[in-house]
């Protein structure tokens, strides 16, 4: 049997919105649990369920399937953690599960920057332990629910500044990501914090998330140049998030943040996660985020910004250029974007081409299945063993082998999952193909 070739059909314009389901990647939203009391910081009177479900009403018309969840232990400043807390915890990530959500979940004490309450390391330390006992007896909830860790612990709102206490961050750090579970990756706000622990067996398995995203350098976000071209390369191997300043701050060119340079930003910084809830529409008023919703980007802006991009984006099914807006650009294009750009096959061999033409990498989904149909009766067949998830970083492309039986396949399908995750969704790819149970179906 000969090298059979054929190059399955890509999708085109508004058809990229249908990757907007895939999962752990895009916008997400941002909510708050204050364990012991069971309210939601700065929301009095509301429950953090109820809360949590107003923003899904607020957002309904944009699918998230993340969310930012702070967990306040400010009422266990001088106390372990208890079965209440616990038992809270539980309740909430049983939610999040029953919602279809996952969290970016980051773990705080202090709540303003008045230096009125906080914790010792001492404190923290002990909570850390109470935490990753209580994960392990959790494991597969946790799984189900947690995306990744964020340092947090430390400040305001757990960003490591303004503590009431002094705590040495390299002991701190080192701390955080001694518990972290082997299917866990950790984030951390800046760059210099993560070296302070560079021997830790963890290191290659902590991103960032920059909480003052303008899409430029700036003081409170990632590394001027030349330091930044580094931080570039490095992140483009890890899990990072990102989000804006608040609307009403204008601390930044008076609150203006230029879209395109945005998307240039995010690009650079291999962003997998951003948030919705920042300088969008947040206290009932239209931000940055809004209006990138009217302003266009076309193909040749998109190459002279280096952005990566399939050329099918700007077309139409007619093959017709058409102009998008940068927030469907960055809506798309957050994470992985994944196509086939190829599929080679003798009687026992097959080389499948993909293409990643998203920001980051498609961080933990590494394993790559091949399933075959041989007249309507489908058939499971191997691994890619040659696959791992950062052979397809963002903007790039790379071919992968598996062995078996094609001599009489009438369609082939590839399922790409995190083992990690395994109630979690697999990747829809960029073509004009069948998803079915996970899978992306081509007919031979």
């Amino acid at each position: 049997m000969a090298t059979q070739t054929i190059h399955p059909s890509p999708l085109y314009g508004e058809a990229f919105s249908s990757l907007r389901e895939n999962p752990d990647r895009g916008f997400r939203l941002e909510a708050y649990i204050c364990l012991g009391s069971d309210t939601v910081t700065f929301h009095k009177g509301k429950t953090p369920l109820g809360y949590l479900d107003e923003q899904l009403a607020l957002y309904k018309d944009y699918p998230v399937h993340l969310v930012q969840v702070y967990v306040y232990l400010s009422e266990y400043c001088k106390k372990p953690l208890d079965e209440r807390a616990f038992a809270q915890l539980e309740t909430y990530l049983e939610g999040l599960k029953a919602r279809g959500l996952r969290a970016v979940l980051r773990f705080a004490y202090e709540f303003e920057v008045n230096r009125k309450i906080g914790p010792t390391t001492k404190q923290i330390k002990a909570h850390l332990e109470e935490i990753s006992k209580w994960m392990s007896e959790h494991e597969a909830l946790a799984k189900d629910t947690v995306l990744v860790l964020q340092a947090g612990f430390f400040g305001a709102w757990g960003e490591w500044h303004t503590a009431k206490h002094f705590h040495s961050k390299k002991k701190l750090l080192t701390a955080i990501a001694d518990i972290l579970p082997d299917w866990l990756s950790l984030q951390v706000r800046r760059e210099y914090m993560k070296k302070k622990i560079p021997a830790h067996k963890n290191f290659d398995r902590i991103g960032y998330h920059d909480d003052y995203l303008v899409g430029v350098y700036h003081k409170w976000s990632t590394p001027d140049a030349p330091e930044f071209q580094n931080f570039s390369k490095e992140s483009a191997l890890l899990l990072n998030d990102g989000e804006m300043p608040w609307g009403k701050d204008t601390s930044y060119k008076n609150g203006w943040i230029d879209g395109l340079e945005f998307l240039k930003g995010c690009a650079l910084r291999h962003l997998s996660t951003l948030s919705m809830t920042h300088n969008f529409i947040e206290d009932g008023k239209a931000y940055n985020m809004s209006r990138w919703q009217g302003e266009t980007l076309s193909t040749a802006q998109s190459v002279e910004l280096g952005l990566p991009y399939s050329t099918t984006y700007f077309k139409n099914s007619e093959q017709e250029e058409i102009e998008r807006t940068v927030f469907d650009y960055l809506a798309d294009h957050l994470g992985y974007l994944i196509s086939v750009k190829e599929i080679a096959f003798t009687e026992n061999r097959l080389t499948l081409t993909l293409c990643n033409e998203g920001f980051a990498l498609p961080y933990g989904f590494s394993s790559l299945s091949c399933y075959v149909k041989y007249n309507n009766e489908m058939k499971k067949h191997v691994l890619f063993s040659d696959f791992q998830d950062r052979a397809l970083l963002g903007g790039t492309e790379n071919r992968f082998t598996a062995e078996g039986d094609f001599k009489e396949a009438v369609a082939i399908g590839f399922a790409l999952r995190k083992p990690t995750a395994p109630a979690l969704s697999g990747i829809r790819f960029a073509n004009d193909c069948t998803f079915e149970n996970n899978i992306n179906w081509f007919t031979l």
